[in-house]
């Protein structure tokens, strides 16, 4: 045969004293062994190197039962998750099982997937996604996933409040968005340092911090923090040459009040934020006000429609003495 090289196959070379079996387990690019059992206890065979490296001979015994479970009913293939070590060097493992025929005794070859990386990424792009990047509190969609938790776990003995800073867009534009960041941050440590060790702070807006407060006694202890809140900021804070008052504003919901979601309870403390910006004292989320407001928000939204459409038609047009204010015709 002319015009071209003839490839051969060349078989690897396998390790002195181990058979084709024990050599293929060798290549394998994760760990693996094989494992039996003599109806009292887990036998293991040929692990490889990786298996070895990781010393995962105590966690084989571990799954032991699952192994003796799954020879035992003679499935030809199980999976499973299994993690490893404590919460800081925590490893995950994919664990399958696959049934070997041709031996005499049930045996089974396992292998272990390590994970951990991808998880790892997985857990810190998620932290990411939850941390405010500039205070390192929480940020609207964190806050929302706390809350969320706790909705769910049937804990509705707790309050969000809003804490809305008064005039920061001004101070913004006035001394530069490096002083409002830090600014900012000033503004989380003081509201961080009236908070007990157990509530939650987050930054959920651009002048915009949530709390989340878990309540004891009675609601007076949400009206507490908020006065606590209000004190801290009372004090200047120092930005370069100028001594900075702040003041803010501050709504409060309480999820008891037949709240089943955490967007209503944040939308629900906002609202609050509103009232509180005209009181000048922190208020507490009421339904009635909240009706009120979309009755009047419709009606609005219903006569700016009538006049571009030139729906309004003048009736009667009072004549009225601009000295005493009288209708006079």
């Amino acid at each position: 045969m002319t015009g071209g090289n003839i490839a051969k196959a060349i078989p690897p070379v396998m390790p002195p004293g181990l058979t084709a079996a024990e050599g293929a387990l060798e290549l394998l690019p994760i760990a693996a062994v094989v494992a039996g059992f003599d109806g009292e206890r887990l036998i293991r065979e040929t692990p490889n190197a990786i298996f070895r490296r990781l010393g995962l001979d105590r966690t084989l015994e571990d799954i032991g039962p699952r192994i003796a479970t799954f020879l035992a009913k003679g499935d030809a293939r199980a999976e499973f998750a299994w993690d490893i070590g404590d919460a800081v060097e925590r490893r995950h493992f994919t664990v399958t099982l696959a049934r070997i025929g041709y031996r005499a005794e049930p045996r089974c070859f396992v292998s272990f997937v390590d994970h951990t990386g991808e998880l790892r990424t997985e857990q810190n792009l998620r932290r990411e996604m939850t941390i405010d990047s500039l205070t390192g509190l929480p940020n609207r969609g964190g806050f929302g996933d706390r809350l969320e938790a706790q909705i769910a776990e049937g804990e509705t003995a707790c309050a969000v409040l809003v804490v809305d800073l008064d005039r920061f867009g001004r101070i913004n534009a006035c001394l530069g968005s490096m002083a409002g960041d830090e600014l900012l941050m000033a503004v989380a440590r003081r509201i961080k340092g009236a908070l007990r060790t157990h509530d939650v702070l987050a930054r959920t807006g651009g002048d915009e911090f949530g709390i989340l407060l878990s309540i004891d006694d009675s609601r007076d202890e949400a009206e507490h923090v908020a006065k606590r809140i209000r004190a801290v900021l009372a004090a200047p804070f120092r930005l370069s040459d100028y001594e900075i008052q702040v003041t803010c504003s501050i709504g409060i919901a309480f999820i008891e009040d037949a709240v089943t979601e955490a967007e209503d309870a944040i939308r629900h403390a906002q609202f609050a934020v509103r009232r509180s910006k005209e009181s000048g004292q922190a208020e507490a989320y009421q339904n009635h006000a909240f009706v009120r407001a979309r009755e009047e928000f419709a009606l609005e939204t219903q006569l700016r429609r009538a006049i571009a459409e030139e729906q309004l038609t003048l009736h009667f047009q009072p004549i009225c003495d601009l000295s005493t204010g009288r209708i006079v015709s």
